[in-house]
């Protein structure tokens, strides 16, 4: 597999990202539009904007050292809403051990999502309401309270109006009993920490956490011997002699069945077909069911296999090729649309194929690579 084929691309999965920004969405609101007299329990705040991002975080580099555990892009990808396109991207990044990155980085994109509507909520309920910071608790009081918001506000010293004060709480602790005769802009003096407590443990950690994960995966993917492999295969510019090449050819019967071993999505099959009997369509690839797999080993007749052009043969297919006979189809593609062939890609598989008597390489003329170069069959 090509390091840049889109299977091993770390992109924004944005279906993922929308759950996490609806949720900082729904949350804030929830919290910040307060009581009935606009009251906001700060205690409440720092439960969403400083012990939910801690935690969250803290289970998510769990789950990317070990492997499994629970992450909010995992969770999310385990509910059935989504297309066999995801999942198998999903196989395929597990395969090249990556999936697990993938899935940390989604989480911490989703996070990031979470802290910016959070933010935006903030920023538009300081700006259109007048919030009131309070904090209730049955056995805590000020003098209790401050080393641990002091500690907590310690990477923000600098900015001074943020830093919390034993006479800022004492005159915003709030009972439900006496009420309290404090000013209104001594309630709304919380809001620079509350800020800050959001930018600092929510959107400066997750950003960091980001880059960093965002290289942990490249290098991962640089270093996986899977990618090293294919780029050593087919990113030679010097064609090997004396190597045995399987016959290629630009035509093939059209009674054929079809064997989807490369996963391809209904639509680019259709694309594909070329007159080719689809109700015979199979699929013994890495992605096939084991009821899917003993139909395809029990065909009888010859069939044209789909691959994808830019992965390594595997020891699998030969298997499967063993007892059989037909044609080994390459098809490289981008948004569901076929392309033509790398050179380097056909020729490997061309070299694979030849190991297999009964086995054709077949390619049509319009997808044979830009400036195609015959490769003569040698013994």
């Amino acid at each position: 597999m090509d390091t840049n084929t889109p299977d091993s691309q770390l992109k924004l999965f944005w279906p993922i990202i929308a759950i996490g920004t609806g949720l900082g969405f729904f949350l804030s609101w929830s919290v910040l539009s307060g009581d009935a007299q606009g009251r906001v329990n700060l205690l409440y705040l720092l439960l969403i904007y400083l012990l939910l991002p801690i935690v969250s975080l803290l289970v998510s580099l769990l789950s990317l050292i070990k492997g499994k555990g629970i992450n909010l892009a995992r969770l999310a990808l385990a509910a059935p809403l989504w297309g066999h396109s995801i999942q198998q991207r999903l196989h395929r990044l597990a395969q090249c051990s990556l999936d697990k990155h993938w899935l940390f980085f989604q989480s911490q994109a989703a996070a990031l999502g979470f802290s910016l509507a959070s933010l935006a909520t903030f920023f538009m309920l300081l700006i259109a309401t007048d919030i009131n910071f309070v904090w209730r608790s049955t056995i805590l009081d000020a003098a209790d309270m401050l080393p641990v918001l002091e500690f907590w506000a310690s990477p923000w010293s600098f900015w001074q109006s943020a830093q919390p004060s034993l006479e800022l709480l004492q005159m915003t602790q709030d009972s439900r009993i006496n009420g309290s005769h404090s000013s209104a802009n001594l309630y709304a003096a919380w809001w620079p920490f509350v800020l800050a407590t959001q930018l600092f443990y929510c959107v400066v950690l997750r950003t960091g956490l980001l880059i960093v994960v965002f290289q942990l995966y490249k290098v991962k993917q640089r270093s996986d011997f899977t990618n090293q492999l294919s780029s050593e295969i087919f990113s030679s510019t010097v064609r090997q002699e004396n190597l045995e090449y399987a016959p290629l050819v630009h035509e093939i019967p059209h009674w054929l069945a079809v064997n989807n071993w490369a996963g391809a999505e209904l639509e680019l099959l259709t694309s594909v077909n070329h007159g080719m009997r689809m109700d015979n369509l199979m699929n013994a690839g890495p992605l096939a069911s084991e009821q899917e797999r003993g139909f395809a080993a029990r065909w009888q007749g010859e069939q044209v296999i789909l691959v994808k052009a830019w992965e390594p043969p595997l020891g699998e297919l030969s298997d499967f090729m063993i007892n059989g006979s037909g044609f080994i189809w390459p098809l490289d593609w981008k948004q569901n649309q076929l392309t033509k062939v790398n050179q380097n890609h056909l020729d490997e598989w061309r070299r694979f194929v030849a190991k297999h008597k009964n086995w054709q390489v077949y390619l049509p003329n319009s997808l044979l690579p830009t400036d195609y170069v015959h490769s003569e069959t040698s013994s």
